[in-house]
C-alpha cells in the first residue's frame, strides 16, 4: 500500500535502530542522506531510536507517507523494525512461526471482518490447521479452551433479567472509566502517540446513570455479534503473537495483557460510537490500530498497561468474565 496506506507504521512509537543498521548508516558515503539519517537518531538508555516529530511521526517520514531512507536507497538499508513490519516471527523448536501486527490496517480489518485461520507449509504445500495445533503451552491452551467454551455458552444462554443487565452494565461502565483514567495518564507520558479523536471523550461528559445505562445497552445491542467474533479472533491471534514475541513471558501476564487490550478496544469503540457517531470499517480499523500502538509498540508502556490492569481488576478471571458477558 506504501503511501496509500490509511495509517502509517512510521508514527505513534519510537522506532528502535539496531546496531547493524546503525553501522550501515555510519558506513554510507558522505552525502545529504547520511547526514539526514544520523542527525535524526538519538541515543536513549536502552539503545538508539529515530526521533519523532511533535505529531508522533518518525523524522524520516515524508509528507507523502514514504520513508526517505527507502526512497533514496533500498529496503536492505532499513533497520530490522522497519524491514519486518508488520510481520512477527519466532522459532518454536524446529518450526518457524509467523503472525502480523494489528497496527497494520490490513491486519486490523481482517480481524474485524474475517475468521482468523492458520496454515502450515513446508515451502511447497500449505494446509490449514486448527488453533489447538498452535505452539501454546499447556496453561495458555487450557485457558483459551475455557474462554472459547465460555463465549459459546454465553451466546446460547437465556438473556439476563433487566435487573441483572443494569447491574452488569453499570459495573462495566465503572471499570471502563477506571481504566480510561489510567490510560490517559500513560498517554500523557507518551508524546510520540497522538490522541485518537473521540477515544475517551464520552467519559468527560456529564451523563446521568440512566442515560449511561441506556447508551451501554444500545452499544451492546448494535455490536454484540461483531464483538463476539472479534473477541474470538483477537484472543487467539494475540496470545499466539505474544508467544512469538515474548517466549519467556508467564502465561498469566500474557493472558492478562491480551484481555486488557480487548477491553481497551471496547472502551474506544463505545466512546467513539457515542461521540463521533461512526461505526464504519475505517473507523473501527483506526481504533484497533491505535489500541495496538498504545498497548504493544512501547515495551515501557506495555508493562505499565499490564500493571494498570492488575491494579484495576486484581484477577484475570474477573476481567475475562466482563469480556465474555459483553461479547
Amino acid at each position: 500500500m506504501a503511501g496509500e496506506c490509511p495509517s502509517t507504521c512510521c508514527a505513534g512509537w519510537s522506532i528502535r535502530v539496531d546496531e547493524e543498521a546503525l553501522e550501515r548508516f555510519d558506513a554510507l558515503p558522505e552525502s545529504d542522506l547520511k547526514e539526514d539519517i544520523l542527525q535524526h537518531i538519538q541515543k536513549k538508555q536502552d539503545g538508539y531510536y529515530f526521533m519523532n516529530r511533535p505529531d508522533g511521526s518518525c523524522m524520516m517520514l515524508d509528507p507523502d507517507g514514504l520513508c526517505r531512507i527507502q526512497r533514496n536507497s533500498r529496503e536492505e538499508m532499513l533497520c530490522i523494525t522497519c524491514r519486518k513490519f508488520p510481520r512477527l516471527a519466532g522459532r518454536v523448536q524446529q518450526d518457524y512461526w509467523m503472525s502480523m501486527a494489528a497496527s497494520c490496517p490490513v491486519t486490523a480489518g481482517y480481524l474485524w471482518t474475517k475468521t482468523v485461520g492458520w496454515y502450515m507449509t513446508d515451502g511447497e504445500i500449505s494446509q490449514e490447521i486448527d488453533w489447538t495445533e498452535l505452539p501454546y503451552d499447556k496453561e495458555r491452551k487450557e485457558w483459551l479452551e475455557w474462554f472459547m467454551d465460555s463465549l459459546r455458552k454465553q451466546s446460547e444462554a437465556a438473556p439476563d433479567s433487566m435487573e441483572e443487565s443494569v447491574h452488569f452494565l453499570w459495573n462495566m461502565y465503572q471499570r471502563m472509566y477506571d481504566l480510561m483514567e489510567g490510560c490517559l495518564e500513560l498517554l500523557a507520558s507518551s508524546p510520540e502517540l497522538s490522541y485518537l479523536e473521540g477515544s475517551f471523550d464520552y467519559f468527560e461528559k456529564d451523563y446521568g446513570a440512566a442515560e449511561i445505562i441506556s447508551q451501554m445497552m444500545t452499544f451492546q445491542e448494535n455490536f454484540r455479534g461483531k464483538l463476539r467474533e472479534f473477541t474470538k479472533n483477537y484472543m487467539l491471534y494475540r496470545v499466539y503473537s505474544r508467544c512469538l514475541e515474548f517466549p519467556e513471558e508467564s502465561s498469566q501476564k500474557c493472558l492478562f495483557t491480551v484481555a486488557g487490550e480487548l477491553f481497551l478496544f471496547y472502551i474506544l469503540r463505545f466512546s467513539r460510537y457515542h461521540t463521533i457517531h461512526r461505526d464504519d470499517l475505517p473507523s473501527v480499523v483506526a481504533e484497533i490500530n491505535w489500541m495496538y500502538r498504545f498497548c504493544v509498540h512501547s515495551k515501557r508502556r506495555s508493562d505499565q498497561f499490564t500493571s494498570l490492569l492488575k491494579d484495576k481488576f486484581k484477577k484475570l478471571e474477573y476481567l475475562a468474565e466482563i469480556i465474555i458477558r459483553i461479547s
